[in-house]
């Protein structure tokens, strides 16, 4: 069978893994249930969403709502598109580069990868950075080539892509300019024309995101807030512990390892011919625009953040896996290329890497290497579906009513359940959240307030990362047991008059 006969089946197959996850009910993680929460009230200062406030994918959730059933399902929906039009577009780019059939191979290497497979199907935003980042590529490529006249429709693309995903724009913006540049020497006015297009695109969401905040200074300094808060947790430059920041490093690079498993034994097979003295059987020139210059600017600004200053989950990846996967490919074209042995050695690589069941593995009590790949494959996602399923389940099984149910929340992971996804899955009873300096309870309507003992409540539970209660909580409920969880979660009970 040739690449061309199988690309489609290829297609298919990553079609018919991603899909299930089109069912998703609830929220997969701390950002997600502030898209939701978007969905009904906007407001970036309560954090509906987070800064810098993603408006256009809010506005593409408020209409895809009422068709797909729940915000998070419209979120799949989304980010599903989002990856699909990303692989068209990169398709492109990997052809010219190596021609069709070590072009497809990279494609379909890249679609199964296991981070590309987890944003495609979960309710994330990170698809739009892949969108993004082969599109950028693929624009300034076709400038490069002499197609002046996609400059402007290609900026206005641009200019919207950064409306659902604001931070985009800022780490593309030299690659970019290099597309531009490129247009500008041969089309003075199409370049200037296109840049005016883009920016009238990009204000035309700015401005009114600006607006309803209070102002572009109200904007910025909540953007800067925002971005300042999560430096301070990770980088060595903004007060992190050094032991923090090496930690990020080292995760990053494993989330790496994960994302692009799939290109492993091409390029292991090219190393080793190239030791023993093989011949290159795709050696050639490459296109103009394939340059050390073009992968540089494409690459280095989002390397930077993740290396440098901050990445907390493996999302933030989006933007750099396009350029290493056509790095990397083109490094393994001659396996690639010829037949379909190598790609399908890499492609169950990746499967493998992606499916692999790592929660069997994972140590509730401390984060372990298990953990950081589980989290980087789209495992994840079906597992936090399935325990928020259970924790419905669980919350409905407690004696009385909605109101009379209190349940506290240690869980602390930026993945569900957590503080902010409980209280918008199960808004139905009350949450408390001993994670500040004094318990807070949520209820479902009003602002959060002290927590008040004795209880008012009927039943009470406590939602634990895997783990067992804090031993101050064991202490005061002898009699708390543990009646559901997994590696991720746990859930224990015991009624209000149990407590000494």
């Amino acid at each position: 069978m040739t690449h061309q006969k199988l690309f489609p089946w290829l297609a298919l197959l990553w079609l018919i893994l991603l899909l299930p996850d089109l069912g998703a009910h609830y929220s997969f993680g701390w950002d997600s249930s502030q898209f939701d929460r978007a969905v009904t009230e906007f407001d970036i200062a309560r954090h509906q969403p987070h800064p810098p406030g993603y408006p256009l994918w809010i506005v593409a959730l408020r209409g895809l709502t009422p068709l797909a059933g729940n915000p998070n399902r419209a979120q799949v929906v989304l980010a599903l598109l989002f990856s699909m039009a990303a692989l068209w577009f990169f398709r492109d780019l990997a052809r010219d580069l190596m021609g069709d059939r070590a072009g497809l191979s990279a494609t379909v290497l890249l679609a199964f990868s296991p981070v590309v497979c987890l944003n495609a199907s979960s309710s994330q935003v990170y698809a739009v950075d892949l969108f993004a980042s082969c599109f950028a590529a693929w624009l300034t490529k076709e400038l490069w080539s002499g197609r002046t006249q996609l400059v402007a429709p290609g900026l206005a693309v641009v200019a919207l892509a950064a409306g659902f995903r604001p931070s985009n724009l800022a780490f593309l913006l030299p690659l970019l300019c290099l597309g531009v540049w490129q247009c500008f020497r041969r089309k003075p006015a199409h370049a200037a024309g296109g840049v005016l297009i883009g920016v009238i695109c990009w204000l035309g969401w700015l401005v009114p995101t600006a607006l309803v905040t209070g102002g572009l200074r109200t904007l910025a300094a909540l953007n800067d807030a925002q971005m300042s808060s999560s430096f301070q947790k990770s980088s060595v430059f903004f007060g992190a512990p050094p032991i923090v920041h090496a930690r990020m490093t080292v995760e990053v690079s494993i989330y790496f390892a994960v994302a692009l498993s799939g290109f492993a034994l091409p390029v292991a097979w090219r190393l080793r011919t190239r030791l023993i003295g093989g011949a290159e059987a795709h050696a050639g020139t490459h296109p103009v625009w394939a340059t050390p210059a073009f992968f540089l600017l494409w690459l280095a600004p989002n390397l930077a953040l993740l290396y440098l200053f901050h990445c907390s989950q493996p999302g933030y990846l989006m933007l750099s896996l396009p350029p290493l996967a056509l790095l990397l490919a083109w490094l393994a074209r001659s396996a690639l290329g010829n037949g379909l042995g190598w790609t399908t050695a890499g492609l169950a690589t990746a499967l493998l890497a992606g499916y692999f069941p790592y929660e069997r593995l994972v140590n509730p009590t401390v984060n372990t290497l298990p953990f950081v790949l589980l989290r980087a494959t789209p495992r994840i996602s079906r597992i936090i579906e399935q325990s928020q399923n259970d924790i419905r389940k669980l919350i409905d099984a407690l004696p009385g009513q909605a109101g009379e149910k209190l349940v506290f929340c240690f869980c602390r992971r930026f993945e569900a359940p957590n503080i902010r996804t409980v209280t918008y899955d199960f808004s139905d009873v009350a949450w408390a959240d001993p994670g500040g300096r004094e318990t807070r309870v949520f209820h479902s309507k009003g602002s959060p307030q002290p927590l008040q003992e004795p209880f008012p409540f009927r039943s009470v539970a406590w939602v634990c990362a895997g783990t067992e209660p804090p031993e101050s909580l064991r202490a005061q409920y002898p009699q708390v047991r543990r009646i559901a969880g997994n590696n991720l979660y746990s859930f224990w009970t015991s009624s209000p008059g149990a407590a000494r």
